[in-house]
């Protein structure tokens, strides 16, 4: 075992789950390669460099356009002091350099993902959770493409789980808080900067800080206020780097707002884009998952413990929240699946350390395969689809 870190050390596990997280770049970067630019990425792309070219673009997810124009102008850079030879070749970058800061924010969130699964339910239901993660069409698609999805699936996933670990430190000295107050408030910095309507979710993760430290609850009220000067400190920069203010930041209800609930919540377990060719495609292995796990949740006590039922709220709540309040065009779905997939992983590390290990391990193993084969299926008809401007 190998000590990288005072408290991270590298043995069978962080291998296993760095080469989970190998095939997921892999997968990454095949559809960011492969798949030609979209109408609305090359609109971020715009908004991103409108300061360096004087176009006029309308930046509705700061962050976003910030994150999209870096590869842009650290190949200028590169450029600049690279030999003239290698000119004609950085002149036109492949789309994969430009998409690869979003490819870097889902293998972060894989990476999150893993660590927070495992340390809720040991290495069973941390691999079960990435395994979800990893052959996910959905999580591979946003993490592939310019835009929002990534970046908002990753600053949720962290201000709700900073946010519960930072509640378990409130019993420690307050010396030992900071460091994470400041990852909080980065992480609720970047979700609004991205859209505004996600501080929805940072009251969410308030109920569970003060859920979790009856006694510290002062202490709640402190943190928080420490991470939303943070927060906003972040918030204001992206606002003013874009230079429209807040328009386009807030955008209010529609009255589509019902009908786009309706087809987020369908689409959040079919883990499919709204493209009437991949309808279909891969659906089956996500829904049966979660159903079973749902089912065994509600019937079986011994799941019913915070671990499991945060995830599962979280999930439903971020669906709802971006269907209901469109800010930037998002993919509401997306929002919910990293915390259904810690859900599912929970519930199957449960399951593994009853009478029913063997047979649940063969169907998870099974379930895994067959989802793979269905997802290399999908994300090729996506790379050559060209219907849809939105993704």
């Amino acid at each position: 075992m190998l000590q990288a870190a005072k408290e991270f050390q590298i043995g069978r596990p962080q291998v296993l789950a760095g080469l989970m997280l190998l095939a997921f770049a892999a997968e990454c970067l095949w559809v960011a390669g492969s798949r030609k630019f979209s109408d609305l990425e090359y609109q971020y792309l715009g908004s991103g460099l409108a300061s360096d070219t004087g176009q006029e673009f309308r930046a509705v997810s700061p962050f976003t356009s910030w994150v999209a124009a870096w590869p842009v102008r650290a190949l200028r850079l590169v450029k600049a002091v690279a030999p003239a030879s290698l000119g004609p070749a950085l002149a036109i970058p492949r789309p994969w350099v430009i998409r690869l800061p979003f490819v870097a924010f889902g293998l972060w969130l894989g990476a999150a993902l893993w660590w927070v699964s495992r340390r809720l339910f040991d290495d069973a239901g941390g691999y079960v959770a990435l395994a979800l993660y990893c052959s996910s069409p959905a999580m591979v698609m946003i993490s592939s493409n310019i835009g929002p999805e990534i970046i908002l699936a990753w600053s949720i996933f962290g201000l709700i789980y900073i946010g519960i670990g930072v509640a378990h430190t409130l019993y420690a000295p307050p010396r030992k808080w900071m460091p994470r107050i400041v990852i909080l408030g980065l992480a609720i910095g970047f979700a609004l900067s991205t859209a505004l309507w996600s501080f929805t979710l940072v009251l969410l993760a308030m109920s569970f800080m003060v859920y979790l430290a009856p006694g510290r609850r002062r202490s709640v009220v402190v943190v928080l206020l420490g991470a939303g000067v943070i927060a906003l400190t972040v918030f204001a920069y992206f606002t003013w780097w874009a230079g429209n203010g807040f328009a386009g930041v807030f955008q209010g209800l529609h009255p589509r707002a019902t009908i786009e609930l309706v087809r987020s919540l369908g689409f959040v377990l079919s883990e499919n884009y709204s493209v009437p060719g991949l309808r279909g495609v891969n659906v089956g292995v996500l829904p049966i998952l979660f159903i079973v796990a749902l089912t065994v949740y509600g019937t079986w006590g011994r799941s019913r413990y915070f671990g499991n039922t945060a995830p599962l709220l979280t999930a439903f709540a971020s669906v709802l929240l971006f269907a209901l309040v469109p800010g930037p065009p998002v993919w509401s779905a997306a929002m919910g699946l990293s915390f259904a997939f810690v859900f599912i992983g929970g519930v199957a590390a449960d399951l593994l350390e009853t009478a029913f290990q063997r047979s649940s391990g063969a169907i998870l193993i099974a379930g895994f395969l067959l989802r793979v084969v269905l997802t290399i299926g999908t994300l090729n008809f996506w790379i050559h689809w060209s219907g849809s401007n939105h993704l």
